[in-house]
């Protein structure tokens, strides 16, 4: 008890003095160590006044060795706004992404864990090597300087949040891509913590958000930071802690937005399916879970069709997941104002080849799970089976994937005419929303019939997937229609509607991808589908 005590309170002496605050150590170290009942009373009063102590020593160095004090608050903060409904409302979105990048960081760094193990000296130094080639790029690319990626943020954060208004949204969204993927790679082989990339991080989505309409700069740094670093150390009451104190006076005003944003990023880090990788006899991640045998195919798959299973719906995922990214980034206002309408049309028409291929693979699961019935259907692309309800989904899907293919490349041909813009782009988005929602609604129908017949219960992750998929395809058609091109001007009925509309539906998708990363419920029985769309 007593090496507890003394060790705590170092702990919170050196941690306080680090972070420039007595409560924000006692918070870390009681949250980080789980401390509770009568030990927190032992721990946390010597703790307390041993962080007392340190900041009064540092405040008497200063003035014998004029080195001034340390602290990690910024020195140049923008001015906080009252909390408004606008405020709140992008805190939510603020969360979510936080919650997203920070899984995808942690995705990618124990993935890559299992290399590593296997030629650690080898595998560590290409990964610097890359690490140092992505530093060098935003360098040229950016014109800013490379240790903004390199290092781990605590020195960069200042002049990045000092300077934040000449930062344009091309180099801020560079810098959040490059800087978490170095991030992803780092963890997975060298040594370093989670909160300094993970404040940084969140510091430039802060500032890349503050241009939305009624977002604030004060208050997207806040919540840019607190939602990362919540994702990240999955403490709470640190995470807002570390935000509202780091923007000194104002973030008190912040801290209503703060909060949300942090609440929001960690119910989502916990309901999202855990990144480590899976043990032996643990549940598999839900598209490796098959049924016996599909009825009528007198067959149960073996283990190594399992596997390959296992890696087929994954790819499946992960293509949904960027295909979804791409069309949520490019219905963002700021980004198309900032890249121009080329390179936004570009992006929808990468990101409907990447939704293309992840149909075209749920096609062919479709298909190679069709009754043999002593025929080489199973192994036929062009196979007929408009009785069986996930191939009709599939294939509809697969049909509206590749009418959006057209749509976008359309788009990107200059000066189109309005009848050819009517007839080559808007009409094929129309075709493709539609043939989504066919696909959602028979996707639905195909889900309703197996909880009558007790292959499915509610609430498993097939049948919230479909019911999110149905939604994006509902956001998907409102955006077609506000799409419409008016013959008499040539303009776009209501453009705003339509990138909302667009955004919202990749945001649903998106979500539907990752829901097909978790395992299943425990005890729940899994269809044959794999949900059938994003």
């Amino acid at each position: 008890m007593a090496l507890t005590i003394m060790a705590s309170a170092g702990s919170f002496a050196a941690i306080s003095t680090l972070l420039g605050s007595p409560v924000l150590g006692a918070f870390l170290i009681m949250e980080a160590a789980g401390i509770g009942g009568m030990t927190l009373s032992l721990v946390a009063l010597p703790g307390l006044l041993a962080s007392g102590v340190g900041a009064l020593v540092f405040v008497g160095l200063d003035g014998w060795t004029g080195l001034g004090s340390f602290s990690l608050a910024l020195p140049v903060v923008p001015p906080a706004e009252p909390p408004t409904l606008a405020t709140l409302g992008w805190a939510v979105i603020m969360g979510i992404v936080g919650a997203l990048l920070g899984w995808l960081i942690r995705r990618a760094a124990l993935s890559l864990r299992p290399v590593v193990h296997r030629n650690r000296v080898l595998v560590t130094t290409a990964l610097g090597l890359l690490i140092g080639l992505t530093a060098m790029a935003y360098q040229v690319i950016s014109g800013r300087t490379f240790t903004q990626v390199l290092f781990s943020g605590q020195e960069a954060l200042p002049e990045l949040v000092g300077n934040a208004a000449d930062y344009s949204l091309p180099v801020l969204v560079l810098l959040i891509v490059c800087k978490t993927l170095v991030y992803g790679l780092s963890l997975s082989a060298f040594r370093g913590g989670p909160v300094f990339p993970s404040m940084f991080i969140g510091a430039a989505l802060g500032i890349a958000a503050s241009g939305l309409p009624g977002m604030d700069l004060a208050a997207g740094i806040g919540m840019g930071m607190g939602a990362m670093c919540a994702a990240m150390l999955r403490l709470p009451l640190t995470s807002t802690l570390l935000a509202t104190l780091l923007l000194g006076a104002d973030g008190v005003a912040v801290t209503p937005q703060v909060v949300v944003a942090v609440a929001v990023a960690f119910v989502i880090i916990n309901v999202l399916p855990d990144p480590g990788p899976k043990e032996a006899g643990t549940p598999h991640d839900r598209g490796s879970v098959r049924p016996p045998a599909r009825s009528g195919t007198g067959h149960a798959p073996g283990s190594s069709r399992a596997a390959r299973s296992t890696v087929h719906d994954r790819r499946i995922a992960w293509l949904f997941i960027i295909g979804s990214s791409l069309f949520a980034l490019g219905a963002v206002p700021p980004y198309a104002e900032a890249v121009g309408s080329h390179w936004c049309g570009l992006t929808f028409f990468i990101g409907s080849l990447f939704f293309t291929c992840a149909a075209y693979l749920q096609y062919r699961e479709a298909v190679d799970a069709l009754p043999a019935g002593g025929t080489t259907a199973g192994r036929s692309f062009w196979a007929r089976a408009p009785r069986d309800l996930i191939w009709l989904a599939a294939a509809i899907q697969l049909a509206g994937t590749l009418w959006f293919n057209w749509s976008t490349a359309n788009a990107l041909v200059a000066d189109l005419s309005t009848a050819l813009t009517e007839q080559r782009v808007w009409r094929p988005d129309a075709l493709g929303s539609v043939a989504f929602l066919v696909s959602s609604g028979v996707a639905l129908r195909y889900a309703r019939r197996s909880a009558a017949a007790g292959r499915l219960r509610p609430r498993t992750w097939t049948w919230t997937i479909n019911l999110i998929n149905a939604a994006g395809s509902v956001a998907f058609g409102i955006s077609a229609v506000a799409a419409f091109v008016v013959p008499s001007s040539g303009d776009v009925w209501n453009a705003g509607l339509s990138s909302l509309g667009t955004f919202v539906g990749a945001l649903c998708f998106l979500t539907g991808a990752i829901l097909m990363l978790s395992p299943e419920p425990t005890g729940a029985p899994v269809p044959a589908d794999q949900g059938i769309h994003p």
